[in-house]
């Protein structure tokens, strides 16, 4: 007996797939090399001493020439192993800024820009360097490659760690939006820098400096008090009423000034 077939009474809906989300990848670490240095020169620790005392004699401000290129060349398996670990440092301790130049300013608009692999080879340079004057200093019984490998990673790290804390001490640590950062800060709409500069002309003379030196300026609460020569009590309350005011008769520019506490 043949089968009936039934067509079905509603019409079939294809479902698609949902495609896999792109997830950030976490690189892992490179094994720090057993042996840091190529062994091209005989005593390295006498040739630091050396070098320590050349840079007494110039007051730090000289260059330590020759002698200390061929350091850093005895120390290349170091120095690969260190830039092979940037996108490590870069996926796990995350994007760090830096101040731009004053002719990067020209061209762009924020006045931080994102740590580039050329800064991180700078500050593992200067991690070397810092690590080899401190052995110097010391001069412990352990050979500078027993000293490079239980301190130059962690100054590695503290020094790109470091680079949160912007060079104006009264401002707030960098965040991953940082690279909109201008001082003062400019909106990226006109409309909308023309609106709060209008309605901060509108308010007193307390209430507008409270909110250019916290939200345009990005300093810290207890700066912002120091500027206003208030207590800390008083600028954060002096603050907390300007924008509830804002929030009952302008509320844009209480979401625009807001908005910059990420940066």
């Amino acid at each position: 007996m043949l089968e009936t077939l039934v067509e079905p009474t509603e019409p079939l809906v294809l479902v698609e797939e949902e495609p896999e989300l792109a997830l950030p990848q976490i690189f892992t670490q490179p094994p720090c090399p057993v042996v840091l240095k190529r062994g091209k020169l005989p005593d390295v620790e006498r040739l630091v001493g050396q070098l320590y005392q050349e840079h007494l004699k110039s007051n730090g401000t000289g260059a330590l020439g020759p002698d200390y290129q061929a350091l850093v060349q005895e120390f290349q398996p170091l120095f690969l192993w260190a830039m092979a670990c940037w996108d490590y440092v870069l996926s796990t301790q995350g994007c760090r800024f830096v101040l731009r130049s004053s002719h990067e300013k020209l061209v762009s608009r924020g006045d931080y820009r994102a740590v580039t692999d050329r800064d991180y080879s700078r500050l593992v340079h200067r991690i070397f360097r810092s690590c080899v004057f401190e052995y110097a200093q010391q001069m412990p019984v352990q050979s500078i490659s027993s000293y490079l490998r239980a301190h130059f990673w962690d100054g590695v790290l503290e020094a790109y760690a470091r680079l949160a804390d912007p060079p104006d001490i009264r401002q707030r640590p960098l965040t991953a939006y940082s690279y909109l950062r201008c001082v003062p800060y400019r909106f990226l709409n006109p409309f909308h820098q023309e609106l709060v500069h209008r309605e901060l002309d509108q308010v007193p003379a307390g209430e507008a400096q409270a909110v250019s030196f916290y939200f345009l300026h990005f300093f810290t609460l207890q700066a912002t008090a120091d500027r206003l020569t208030r207590p800390l009590d008083a600028a954060e309350a002096l603050l907390r009423q300007t924008l509830v005011s804002l929030l009952r008769d302008q509320r844009l520019v209480y979401c625009l000034l807001r908005q910059i506490e990420r940066y």
